[in-house]
């Protein structure tokens, strides 16, 4: 059995009571050894209580967001990133769509020296209407014009939420240029991508994108706005 001691799984939480611990228990089952950080941005159900109940794994933490000035899921991501110990990390959603199972490949293309991986949809099983295929084929269009504009990194999936890292290259970015990430926004990997000023080794490894069977969607129109008004930071 793999170790996967050098990674910290992050998990960025809002209102993700009924899914937290099934996350969790699936974390524990197939990264065993992984620290997780559940960074919350400030939930008003039980994702707390939950997290700090759940005792099948010794290395989860919580990060309670609820009294930082700005709020966000970008900003919930670099806090957690910050404090993370592990030579690697990786971030995913709380409500499942994303797949643990896919976990293990993240850390073994990390392992072979990939500065990035990215996780790049396959396959969306929740149905989409027509008005959020449309929001999203847009919002990836036009970043990966600004992203060629400015001779800069890219991957098939810039809008994925479903990524792994070093943790070092972040953290200098992070220091130096924070300013560049819209820290209330959603697109935290969009950000680096811009970014970031050196090219470096991506990898993607493809899921099919789940159910969303617990909590709600977060994108709304203020979201959309903040991606868009990103573009040209």
């Amino acid at each position: 059995m793999n170790s996967f001691s050098n990674l910290t799984v992050i998990v960025p939480t809002l209102n993700e009571e009924k899914a937290i611990q099934i996350l969790l228990e699936e974390l524990e089952k197939y990264v065993p050894e992984a620290k997780v950080i559940v960074t919350d941005d400030g939930s008003f159900d039980n994702t707390k209580q939950n997290v700090i109940s759940f005792e099948g794994n010794l290395n989860v933490k919580f990060l309670d967001r609820s009294k930082k000035p700005v709020h966000g899921l970008t900003a919930s991501v670099l806090d957690a990133i910050l404090q993370t110990e592990t030579p690697y990390f990786l971030v995913m959603d709380a409500d499942l769509q994303h797949p643990p199972k896919k976990l293990p490949e993240f850390y073994e293309e990390l392992n072979k020296g990939f500065d990035l991986v990215v996780g790049k949809r396959r396959k969306v099983k929740e149905k989409w209407s027509f008005h959020r295929k449309l929001i999203s084929y847009s919002a990836t269009i036009l970043g990966k014009i600004v992203l060629s504009l400015r001779n800069k990194n890219k991957c098939q999936d810039i809008m994925s939420g479903f990524f792994a890292s070093k943790t070092e290259i972040w953290k200098d970015l992070i220091q130096k240029k924070e300013q560049k990430f819209t820290l209330e926004g959603y697109k935290v990997l969009f950000d680096f991508l811009k970014a970031f000023p050196k090219k470096i080794r991506i990898q993607e490894v493809e899921y099919d994108f789940g159910h969303r069977d617990y909590g709600s969607s977060k994108i709304n129109k203020r979201i959309i706005w903040l991606y868009f008004k990103s573009l040209f930071k």
